[in-house]
């Protein structure tokens, strides 16, 4: 998978984000969530994945796993959205 296919798969997951806060039988999901709240959200969905990873499958290239880190990576460009993303600078 290169690195546009894996932006993609993360940009899926924040359209998925976006549909689910406007669904109100999703009380999880929060139209307004601050940096703090986002940051145990993703602490929550970290500590998710290890235990998923503990036992999950090489064979099938932790998909189980690595379905919980694109969860966290939505988060992440969520906060980016809202607060900004500073650049990195690349010498």
């Amino acid at each position: 998978m290169d690195r546009k296919e894996v932006y993609y798969a993360i940009d899926t997951e924040r359209v998925y984000q976006d549909n689910e806060t406007a669904n109100p039988d999703r009380l999880d999901m929060v139209e307004d969530f601050n940096l703090g709240q986002s940051i145990l959200a993703m602490e929550h969905l970290l500590a998710e994945a290890r235990r998923i990873w503990y036992n999950d499958n090489p064979k099938d290239k932790f998909q189980d796993t690595m379905n919980m880190i694109r969860k966290v990576c939505g988060v992440c460009v969520k906060m980016g959205e809202k607060y900004g993303m500073p650049i990195r600078v690349i010498k």
